[in-house]
Protein backbone atom coordinates (compact mmCIF):
# COMPACT_ATOMS: atom_id res chain seq x y z
CA UNK A 1 0.00 0.00 0.00
CA UNK A 2 1.02 3.29 -1.19
CA UNK A 3 1.74 6.01 1.90
CA UNK A 4 -0.04 9.42 0.68
CA UNK A 5 2.88 12.14 0.03
CA UNK A 6 1.78 14.35 2.84
CA UNK A 7 2.66 11.63 5.26
CA UNK A 8 6.57 10.92 3.97
CA UNK A 9 8.93 12.47 6.23
CA UNK A 10 10.27 15.09 4.68
CA UNK A 11 13.96 14.78 4.62
CA UNK A 12 15.45 16.50 1.97
CA UNK A 13 13.57 19.85 2.82
CA UNK A 14 14.76 19.22 6.82
CA UNK A 15 18.42 18.54 5.49
CA UNK A 16 18.62 21.34 3.57
CA UNK A 17 17.90 23.48 6.27
CA UNK A 18 19.94 22.32 8.51
CA UNK A 19 22.81 22.67 6.03
CA UNK A 20 21.58 26.26 5.21
CA UNK A 21 21.63 27.07 9.16
CA UNK A 22 25.20 26.07 9.77
CA UNK A 23 26.24 27.52 6.82
CA UNK A 24 25.19 31.02 7.77
CA UNK A 25 26.20 30.45 11.41
CA UNK A 26 29.76 29.30 9.95
CA UNK A 27 29.74 32.44 7.97
CA UNK A 28 29.02 34.99 10.86
CA UNK A 29 31.14 33.44 13.02
CA UNK A 30 34.01 34.16 10.77
CA UNK A 31 32.71 37.37 10.13
CA UNK A 32 33.24 38.42 14.09
CA UNK A 33 36.64 37.08 13.59
CA UNK A 34 37.60 39.08 10.41
CA UNK A 35 35.92 42.04 12.60
CA UNK A 36 38.11 41.34 15.28
CA UNK A 37 41.35 41.38 13.67
CA UNK A 38 39.98 44.17 11.70
CA UNK A 39 40.04 45.98 14.89
CA UNK A 40 42.93 45.15 16.91
CA UNK A 41 44.81 45.15 13.93
CA UNK A 42 44.08 48.43 12.50
CA UNK A 43 46.58 50.40 14.19
CA UNK A 44 49.58 47.93 12.64
CA UNK A 45 47.86 48.29 9.30
CA UNK A 46 47.74 51.89 9.21
CA UNK A 47 51.25 52.34 9.86
CA UNK A 48 52.52 49.72 7.52
CA UNK A 49 50.65 51.71 4.89
CA UNK A 50 52.97 53.05 2.23
CA UNK A 51 52.56 56.88 0.48
CA UNK A 52 54.62 58.65 -2.65
CA UNK A 53 55.97 61.57 -2.26
CA UNK A 54 59.07 63.14 -4.62
CA UNK A 55 62.16 65.42 -3.30
CA UNK A 56 64.11 67.85 -4.83
CA UNK A 57 66.50 70.80 -5.06
CA UNK A 58 69.16 70.59 -3.05
CA UNK A 59 69.03 66.76 -1.80
CA UNK A 60 71.90 64.17 -3.18
CA UNK A 61 69.49 62.22 -5.63
CA UNK A 62 66.06 63.78 -6.40
CA UNK A 63 63.43 61.36 -6.87
CA UNK A 64 59.73 59.95 -5.84
CA UNK A 65 59.84 57.15 -3.12
CA UNK A 66 57.98 54.94 -1.38
CA UNK A 67 57.72 55.87 2.32
CA UNK A 68 55.83 54.69 5.23
CA UNK A 69 52.62 56.95 6.56
CA UNK A 70 53.85 58.72 9.40
CA UNK A 71 57.35 59.83 7.81
CA UNK A 72 58.87 62.90 8.50
CA UNK A 73 60.71 65.53 5.78
CA UNK A 74 64.30 64.37 7.72
CA UNK A 75 63.06 60.90 6.88
CA UNK A 76 62.70 61.42 3.11
CA UNK A 77 66.14 63.44 2.97
CA UNK A 78 67.56 60.30 4.18
CA UNK A 79 66.09 58.52 1.81
CA UNK A 80 67.20 60.67 -0.63
CA UNK A 81 70.72 59.87 0.29
CA UNK A 82 71.22 63.28 2.56
CA UNK A 83 71.52 67.03 1.64
CA UNK A 84 74.25 68.55 -0.81
CA UNK A 85 76.99 70.87 0.55
CA UNK A 86 74.52 74.20 -0.85
CA UNK A 87 71.08 73.23 1.12
CA UNK A 88 70.02 75.77 3.35
CA UNK A 89 68.20 73.43 5.92
CA UNK A 90 67.82 76.19 8.18
CA UNK A 91 64.61 76.84 5.80
CA UNK A 92 62.81 73.93 5.69
CA UNK A 93 60.80 71.73 9.01
CA UNK A 94 62.42 68.81 9.01
CA UNK A 95 59.64 67.27 11.55
CA UNK A 96 56.80 68.67 8.97
CA UNK A 97 55.12 64.91 8.40
CA UNK A 98 54.67 63.79 4.72
CA UNK A 99 51.77 63.72 2.75
CA UNK A 100 51.07 61.32 -0.41
CA UNK A 101 51.50 62.17 -3.85
CA UNK A 102 53.60 65.58 -2.91
CA UNK A 103 56.56 66.98 -3.82
CA UNK A 104 59.23 68.02 -1.30
CA UNK A 105 61.29 71.35 -1.96
CA UNK A 106 65.16 71.48 -0.53
CA UNK A 107 65.95 75.72 -1.08
CA UNK A 108 69.64 76.52 -2.09
CA UNK A 109 72.00 78.53 -0.56
CA UNK A 110 72.83 79.64 -3.77
CA UNK A 111 76.08 78.81 -4.74
CA UNK A 112 77.45 77.98 -7.83
CA UNK A 113 78.26 73.78 -8.49
CA UNK A 114 81.98 74.55 -8.23
CA UNK A 115 81.64 76.88 -5.54
CA UNK A 116 79.13 73.70 -3.84
CA UNK A 117 81.83 71.01 -4.28
CA UNK A 118 84.54 73.19 -2.72
CA UNK A 119 82.28 73.45 0.07
CA UNK A 120 81.31 69.87 0.33
CA UNK A 121 85.61 68.83 0.32
CA UNK A 122 85.95 72.16 2.91
CA UNK A 123 83.98 69.79 5.29
CA UNK A 124 85.19 66.62 4.87
CA UNK A 125 88.54 68.13 5.38
CA UNK A 126 87.45 70.12 8.78
CA UNK A 127 85.85 67.48 10.08
CA UNK A 128 88.36 65.49 10.18
CA UNK A 129 91.55 67.54 11.10
CA UNK A 130 93.01 66.22 14.00
CA UNK A 131 90.58 63.11 14.25
CA UNK A 132 93.39 60.38 14.34
CA UNK A 133 94.73 61.55 18.05
CA UNK A 134 92.12 61.06 19.55
CA UNK A 135 90.36 58.06 17.84
CA UNK A 136 93.51 56.11 19.43
CA UNK A 137 92.55 56.80 22.99
CA UNK A 138 90.89 53.97 24.13
CA UNK A 139 90.40 55.81 27.79
CA UNK A 140 90.46 59.36 28.91
CA UNK A 141 93.26 60.31 31.50
CA UNK A 142 92.18 62.34 34.49
CA UNK A 143 95.13 62.96 36.44
CA UNK A 144 97.39 59.62 36.97
CA UNK A 145 94.50 57.98 36.85
CA UNK A 146 92.34 56.44 34.17
CA UNK A 147 89.00 56.32 33.92
CA UNK A 148 87.04 53.05 31.94
CA UNK A 149 84.09 55.07 30.19
CA UNK A 150 81.87 54.15 26.84
CA UNK A 151 80.77 57.01 24.94
CA UNK A 152 77.50 57.16 22.40
CA UNK A 153 76.16 59.72 20.16
CA UNK A 154 72.37 59.47 20.64
CA UNK A 155 70.64 61.12 18.05
CA UNK A 156 66.51 61.28 17.82
CA UNK A 157 66.56 61.72 14.10
CA UNK A 158 66.23 64.66 13.21
CA UNK A 159 66.93 66.93 15.42
CA UNK A 160 67.79 66.02 18.83
CA UNK A 161 71.69 65.23 19.64
CA UNK A 162 73.06 63.89 23.09
CA UNK A 163 76.12 62.58 24.15
CA UNK A 164 75.81 59.63 26.80
CA UNK A 165 78.98 59.13 28.98
CA UNK A 166 78.56 56.07 30.46
CA UNK A 167 81.28 55.14 33.39
CA UNK A 168 80.38 51.70 34.41
CA UNK A 169 82.96 51.38 37.43
CA UNK A 170 80.92 54.10 38.96
CA UNK A 171 77.79 52.75 37.86
CA UNK A 172 77.35 56.33 36.80
CA UNK A 173 75.51 57.98 33.24
CA UNK A 174 76.37 61.54 32.20
CA UNK A 175 73.69 62.80 29.40
CA UNK A 176 75.11 66.16 27.48
CA UNK A 177 72.06 67.72 24.84
CA UNK A 178 74.50 69.44 21.99
CA UNK A 179 72.07 71.95 20.22
CA UNK A 180 71.17 70.76 16.78
CA UNK A 181 72.49 74.77 16.03
CA UNK A 182 75.52 74.38 17.53
CA UNK A 183 78.32 75.81 15.35
CA UNK A 184 81.56 73.95 15.64
CA UNK A 185 82.99 74.97 12.78
CA UNK A 186 83.90 78.37 11.74
CA UNK A 187 81.87 77.94 8.67
CA UNK A 188 78.33 78.50 9.23
CA UNK A 189 77.63 75.06 9.08
CA UNK A 190 75.81 73.60 12.06
CA UNK A 191 75.79 70.14 13.73
CA UNK A 192 72.65 69.53 12.23
CA UNK A 193 73.81 70.63 8.59
CA UNK A 194 76.81 68.85 9.14
CA UNK A 195 75.04 65.38 10.45
CA UNK A 196 72.56 65.84 7.18
CA UNK A 197 75.31 66.84 4.59
CA UNK A 198 77.94 64.19 5.29
CA UNK A 199 76.64 61.59 7.56
CA UNK A 200 77.26 60.16 10.76
CA UNK A 201 80.94 59.51 10.54
CA UNK A 202 82.10 62.90 10.16
CA UNK A 203 79.63 63.96 12.61
CA UNK A 204 81.39 61.68 15.22
CA UNK A 205 84.79 62.71 13.79
CA UNK A 206 84.24 66.37 14.09
CA UNK A 207 82.48 65.75 17.80
CA UNK A 208 85.73 64.09 19.07
CA UNK A 209 87.59 66.85 18.08
CA UNK A 210 85.61 69.80 19.58
CA UNK A 211 84.75 68.09 22.59
CA UNK A 212 87.99 66.27 23.31
CA UNK A 213 87.29 62.78 24.01
CA UNK A 214 86.72 59.66 21.52
CA UNK A 215 82.85 58.39 21.03
CA UNK A 216 82.66 54.66 20.09
CA UNK A 217 79.37 54.57 18.90
CA UNK A 218 76.34 56.16 17.84
CA UNK A 219 72.68 55.25 18.09
CA UNK A 220 69.78 56.76 15.64
CA UNK A 221 66.38 55.97 16.81
CA UNK A 222 63.51 58.10 14.56
CA UNK A 223 59.73 58.36 14.47
CA UNK A 224 58.89 55.37 14.32
CA UNK A 225 60.87 53.46 16.47
CA UNK A 226 60.88 55.72 19.38
CA UNK A 227 57.02 55.31 19.28
CA UNK A 228 57.23 51.76 19.46
CA UNK A 229 59.56 51.46 22.79
CA UNK A 230 56.85 54.21 24.15
CA UNK A 231 53.98 51.20 23.08
CA UNK A 232 56.22 48.35 24.26
CA UNK A 233 56.38 49.68 27.54
CA UNK A 234 52.87 50.20 27.38
CA UNK A 235 53.22 54.06 27.95
CA UNK A 236 54.66 56.29 30.37
CA UNK A 237 53.45 58.65 33.32
CA UNK A 238 54.12 62.49 32.58
CA UNK A 239 52.60 65.10 34.47
CA UNK A 240 51.69 67.20 31.58
CA UNK A 241 51.32 70.62 31.36
CA UNK A 242 47.75 73.08 30.32
CA UNK A 243 49.10 74.28 26.84
CA UNK A 244 50.17 70.76 25.59
CA UNK A 245 47.01 69.04 26.87
CA UNK A 246 45.07 71.95 25.37
CA UNK A 247 46.65 71.32 22.21
CA UNK A 248 46.05 67.63 21.77
CA UNK A 249 42.58 67.64 23.86
CA UNK A 250 44.23 65.69 26.86
CA UNK A 251 43.79 66.45 30.43
CA UNK A 252 46.39 68.39 31.98
CA UNK A 253 48.14 66.46 35.29
CA UNK A 254 49.26 63.14 35.87
CA UNK A 255 48.76 61.04 33.10
CA UNK A 256 50.01 58.02 31.18
CA UNK A 257 50.88 59.00 27.64
CA UNK A 258 51.29 56.70 24.65
CA UNK A 259 54.29 56.53 21.82
CA UNK A 260 52.63 58.89 19.77
CA UNK A 261 51.56 61.66 22.24
CA UNK A 262 55.01 61.26 24.14
CA UNK A 263 56.90 61.86 20.99
CA UNK A 264 54.53 64.88 20.34
CA UNK A 265 54.82 65.85 23.78
CA UNK A 266 59.06 66.51 23.10
CA UNK A 267 58.56 68.51 20.08
CA UNK A 268 55.74 70.77 21.25
CA UNK A 269 56.66 74.23 21.16
CA UNK A 270 54.20 77.09 23.29
CA UNK A 271 54.13 79.17 20.29
CA UNK A 272 51.87 81.74 22.42
CA UNK A 273 54.10 81.80 24.88
CA UNK A 274 57.54 82.15 23.15
CA UNK A 275 56.29 84.40 20.31
CA UNK A 276 56.70 82.29 17.13
CA UNK A 277 55.75 83.20 13.93
CA UNK A 278 54.39 80.52 11.43
CA UNK A 279 55.61 80.81 8.19
CA UNK A 280 53.11 78.44 5.95
CA UNK A 281 54.15 76.44 2.91
CA UNK A 282 54.07 77.34 -0.47
CA UNK A 283 51.01 75.51 -2.46
CA UNK A 284 48.97 72.55 -1.74
CA UNK A 285 52.03 70.19 -3.20
CA UNK A 286 55.36 72.16 -3.79
CA UNK A 287 56.50 72.69 -0.18
CA UNK A 288 59.19 75.60 -0.06
CA UNK A 289 59.18 77.19 3.27
CA UNK A 290 57.56 75.56 6.15
CA UNK A 291 58.70 76.88 9.62
CA UNK A 292 58.98 78.58 12.41
CA UNK A 293 60.90 82.06 12.66
CA UNK A 294 61.85 83.83 16.48
CA UNK A 295 64.35 86.06 17.45
CA UNK A 296 67.08 84.31 19.44
CA UNK A 297 65.91 84.77 22.72
CA UNK A 298 62.85 83.09 22.08
CA UNK A 299 64.26 79.90 20.43
CA UNK A 300 66.40 79.53 23.42
CA UNK A 301 63.23 79.87 25.45
CA UNK A 302 61.74 77.32 23.22
CA UNK A 303 64.72 74.71 23.30
CA UNK A 304 65.07 75.07 26.72
CA UNK A 305 61.36 74.12 27.45
CA UNK A 306 61.94 71.06 24.78
CA UNK A 307 65.48 70.40 26.94
CA UNK A 308 62.92 69.85 29.76
CA UNK A 309 60.60 67.83 28.03
CA UNK A 310 63.62 65.43 27.19
CA UNK A 311 64.34 64.72 30.70
CA UNK A 312 60.94 64.38 32.33
CA UNK A 313 60.71 61.74 29.40
CA UNK A 314 64.20 59.98 29.87
CA UNK A 315 63.51 59.70 33.36
CA UNK A 316 59.80 58.25 32.95
CA UNK A 317 61.00 56.03 30.42
CA UNK A 318 63.60 54.91 33.11
CA UNK A 319 60.85 54.15 35.62
CA UNK A 320 58.31 52.53 33.18
CA UNK A 321 61.26 49.95 32.45
CA UNK A 322 62.05 49.60 36.13
CA UNK A 323 58.67 48.57 37.10
CA UNK A 324 58.34 46.28 34.18
CA UNK A 325 58.97 42.70 34.86
CA UNK A 326 62.27 41.29 34.04
CA UNK A 327 61.34 39.21 31.49
CA UNK A 328 59.38 41.85 29.85
CA UNK A 329 62.34 43.31 29.99
CA UNK A 330 64.47 41.61 27.99
CA UNK A 331 61.95 41.22 25.03
CA UNK A 332 61.54 45.53 25.43
CA UNK A 333 65.06 45.60 24.87
CA UNK A 334 65.45 42.76 22.18
CA UNK A 335 62.64 44.93 20.17
CA UNK A 336 64.46 48.26 20.08
CA UNK A 337 67.33 46.83 19.50
CA UNK A 338 66.46 46.13 16.33
CA UNK A 339 64.74 49.16 15.33
CA UNK A 340 67.62 51.77 15.96
CA UNK A 341 70.27 52.26 13.44
CA UNK A 342 73.96 51.18 15.28
CA UNK A 343 77.51 50.61 15.20
CA UNK A 344 76.76 48.67 18.31
CA UNK A 345 76.87 45.08 18.07
CA UNK A 346 73.19 43.45 18.95
CA UNK A 347 75.10 41.26 22.32
CA UNK A 348 76.91 44.77 22.96
CA UNK A 349 73.88 46.76 22.26
CA UNK A 350 71.30 45.00 25.09
CA UNK A 351 74.22 44.48 27.88
CA UNK A 352 74.49 48.73 27.53
CA UNK A 353 70.98 49.17 27.16
CA UNK A 354 70.24 47.47 30.16
CA UNK A 355 73.13 49.12 32.25
CA UNK A 356 72.12 52.55 31.54
CA UNK A 357 68.31 52.14 31.95
CA UNK A 358 69.54 50.19 35.54
CA UNK A 359 71.98 52.31 36.58
CA UNK A 360 70.64 54.48 39.67
CA UNK A 361 72.32 58.02 39.01
CA UNK A 362 72.60 59.91 35.82
CA UNK A 363 73.14 63.82 35.39
CA UNK A 364 72.01 65.62 32.00
CA UNK A 365 72.83 69.27 30.94
CA UNK A 366 73.12 71.20 28.27
CA UNK A 367 76.57 71.94 26.51
CA UNK A 368 77.36 75.76 27.76
CA UNK A 369 77.45 78.40 25.88
CA UNK A 370 74.38 81.07 24.23
CA UNK A 371 72.18 81.17 21.34
CA UNK A 372 72.80 84.15 18.42
CA UNK A 373 71.64 84.95 14.89
CA UNK A 374 73.43 85.76 11.74
CA UNK A 375 71.41 86.95 8.53
CA UNK A 376 68.34 85.39 10.07
CA UNK A 377 69.81 81.87 10.47
CA UNK A 378 70.02 80.61 14.54
CA UNK A 379 73.09 79.51 15.64
CA UNK A 380 74.27 77.73 19.54
CA UNK A 381 77.94 79.18 20.45
CA UNK A 382 79.25 76.72 22.18
CA UNK A 383 81.79 77.29 25.59
CA UNK A 384 84.50 74.42 25.21
CA UNK A 385 86.45 75.40 27.29
CA UNK A 386 83.69 75.65 30.24
CA UNK A 387 82.75 72.06 28.96
CA UNK A 388 85.73 70.63 29.51
CA UNK A 389 85.99 71.96 32.84
CA UNK A 390 82.66 70.54 34.00
CA UNK A 391 83.47 67.00 32.55
CA UNK A 392 86.71 66.70 34.56
CA UNK A 393 84.79 68.13 37.75
CA UNK A 394 82.03 65.29 36.89
CA UNK A 395 84.76 62.85 36.31
CA UNK A 396 86.83 63.72 39.55
CA UNK A 397 83.53 63.50 41.68
CA UNK A 398 83.05 60.15 40.48
CA UNK A 399 86.04 59.19 41.15
CA UNK A 400 86.27 60.70 44.11
CA UNK A 401 82.95 58.87 45.51
CA UNK A 402 84.19 55.27 43.95
CA UNK A 403 87.37 55.61 46.62
CA UNK A 404 85.57 56.70 49.30
CA UNK A 405 84.44 53.68 51.66
CA UNK A 406 81.77 55.79 53.51
CA UNK A 407 79.70 55.86 49.67
CA UNK A 408 76.48 54.46 49.37
CA UNK A 409 76.70 50.86 47.41
CA UNK A 410 73.63 50.87 44.90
Amino acid sequence: MEIPAKFKPKENKYLLRKVAFWCILGLLVLLAISLIFIIQGSDDIDERASIRVGVCGEVKTEAVYTMLNGSDLAMLIKRAGGLTANADISKINLDLILKDDSIYHIPSRGRSISNRKGAERLLSEVVSANFGAIAERASLELGTNSVRQINVLYIGFPAVYMLINYYPDFGRVSITHLPHTTRFLSSDYRLIDIFFTLGIDPTIRMLENRLNQPIQYYLIQDRFSFIDLIDNLQGIDLNIDVPYAEAYDLKAGATRLDGFHTWEYIRFLDVRRIKLKVTPGAGMDLIRNDNFTASPEAWQLAYEQRQHRQKLVMTALRSAYASSAPIDQIEIINKAAKTFETNIKPELMISLYTDVLNTPDFSYGTLPGYYGSENEKLFFYPDLPSFELLKNQELKKFRDLATNKKQIVY
